[in-house]
């Protein structure tokens, strides 16, 4: 009787270490599992956060977000050549101050583009027509805005009756501006050399004005 009682109180005993065993393997299995479902939805995460991102930085998410911000900040380019010059200055701030990136200029601009500078851009080639620099050159170019022009409109341009003295003095700083980096003046000792170049230029006769002007369209005299 002893050793049968012995020998049931060994069996419950295994059976109470066996369930023990698999209650340790079952929360094991489900920690586990846990752990995987938390890996996977981590991952989920990243690849959702990584797409978002990706998104942001697409270029057309790019042109639709700064297109947005753009909309009612700017106006159509000026028919007018020496106002062109004011515009370019504008919307340059305009892009700093909103910080676009510099790769999106020229898509951004095309909307605003007057009919005839639409045109002369539709004749670039397409590679170059996205690059912010090369398309203003060529437009102000295609537009006769040489130095010449910017220094002639600079000394005889007058203000409009509906124009205030501000607008007056930012156009004639743009003019001057554009005029100094057409030179490609990039010192105190080069814009000296300049203004005296442009003060002897005015002192010769007609004849030989024409002539230096003639020179100045083929090459840079002051190079």
């Amino acid at each position: 009787m002893e050793m049968e009682e012995r020998r049931q109180a060994r069996l419950l005993e295994e059976r109470k270490l066996e369930q023990e065993e698999r209650k340790l393997e079952q929360e094991r299995i489900l920690e586990e599992m846990k752990l995987e479902q938390e890996r996977l939805l981590e991952e989920r995460k990243l690849q959702l956060k990584e797409k978002k991102i990706e998104w942001k930085e697409s270029p057309a998410n790019k042109l639709k977000l700064w297109g947005d911000a753009l909309r009612n900040a700017v106006s159509r380019m000026p028919v007018e050549p020496v106002d062109i010059v004011s515009w370019f200055q504008y919307l340059e701030k305009l892009f700093e101050q909103l910080k676009v990136p510099v790769e999106i200029y020229a898509v951004l601009m095309r909307p605003y583009l007057s009919d005839k500078a639409k045109f002369l851009l539709s004749r670039v080639d397409l590679e170059k027509s996205t690059d912010y620099g090369t398309v203003k050159r060529y437009i102000l170019q295609e537009m006769q805005l040489t130095p010449s022009v910017y220094l002639d409109k600079f000394q005889s341009v007058s203000r409009e009756s509906t124009e205030t003295y501000h607008q007056f003095a930012n156009k004639l700083s743009s003019l001057f501006e554009y005029y100094v980096e057409s030179r490609k003046v990039d010192s105190y000792e080069e814009l000296m050399e300049l203004i005296v170049y442009d003060r002897i230029k005015a002192s010769l006769r007609p004849s030989l004005s024409r002539h230096v002007l003639a020179l100045e369209s083929s090459s840079t005299l002051l190079e």
